[in-house]
């Protein structure tokens, strides 16, 4: 951040003076709110963008944005930083659409690419420590509950209940739904088919194929990267399982096995869902 006497020699035209000094004073409130640990920062951080825009200094929006992108990364505030994420993204776009002068140096693309990886790697981190307890809460209640196939929830505040798969899939479902759409929007469509694709297949677990296929279907035309996913391993994985579970295919069921292992999987609990499902249609299959 520049000095005072620095910010005020910047200012010092009348024609912009008003919005020079409200770009930098809400930095300056962000940049406090990020040194107390307050989520009041973004709100302050993302007006800053907003007077830089209009300033037409887009390097410094990106950098107010990245700003809050790295704070809710570090907070695990993964909703909020892909928000400011987005907002960064499409600015630092209309910027090089209109070859912006600010936005010449790499240096600027290069610290919104890197404060979007440090958010994937927050979320990524989260969904791990989501799985270790996924993990350690089954194993206890397995040891509790006897041998009986049920997941469990740990409800802040209280003892552990009971989930019966129904409403496990149910959730499953829903969170992977939303992890697709965010996906998508960010533009990384690799993590966003897989994660579409275990939503269907929740929705398979359901009793609901139609339901999932027709998701499926959809959000593929949506995203406008119809080709993507019909490439994509794991899209071609699950509707070989949808064969299989529906019209209960042998052959499609082996040829499952096989490309499973082939599926560049980004986390291990996705793998493990996929995996349990597999094996519930293989059982299906075959019996």
């Amino acid at each position: 951040m520049l000095a005072k006497a620095e910010v005020s020699a910047k200012c010092s035209n009348s024609d912009i003076a008003a919005i020079c000094v409200d770009a930098y004073t809400s930095l300056a409130k962000g940049q406090e709110g990020i040194d107390s640990g307050s989520t009041d920062a973004f709100p302050y951080l993302i007006d800053s963008a907003t007077h830089f825009e209009s300033l037409q200094e887009l390097d410094n929006a990106v950098m107010a944005y990245v700003k809050g992108i790295t704070f809710a990364a570090g907070l695990g505030l993964t909703d909020k930083g892909y928000e400011m994420f987005r907002l960064a993204r499409a600015l630092f776009e209309r910027g090089l659409s209109h070859s912006d002068t600010s936005l010449k140096s790499p240096g600027v693309k290069q610290m919104l690419v890197k404060a979007g990886q440090g958010l994937i790697e927050s979320a990524r981190k989260k969904r791990e420590q989501a799985s270790a307890i996924d993990v350690q809460s089954e194993l206890k209640a397995t040891i509790l509950g006897g041998a009986g196939l049920r997941k469990v929830q740990k409800q802040e505040g209280k003892d552990i209940v009971g989930i019966g798969g129904q409403q496990l899939y149910a959730q499953k479902a829903q969170e992977y739904r939303d992890s697709a759409e965010l996906y998508v929007k960010s533009g990384m469509v690799k993590s966003a088919v897989v994660f579409a694709c275990m939503a269907a297949l929740a929705d398979l677990m359901l009793g609901n194929a139609a339901d999932g296929m027709a998701y499926l279907t959809k959000i593929a035309a949506d995203s406008g990267q119809r080709a993507k996913f019909n490439e994509n391993p794991c899209f071609q994985w699950t509707k070989l399982l949808f064969k299989a579970h529906v019209s209960k295919d042998v052959d499609a069921i082996e040829l499952a096995k096989t490309r499973f292992l082939q599926i560049p999987w980004g986390f291990k609990d996705d793998r493990e869902f996929a995996r349990r499902i597999m094996e519930a249609t293989a059982r299906r299959v075959t019996e």
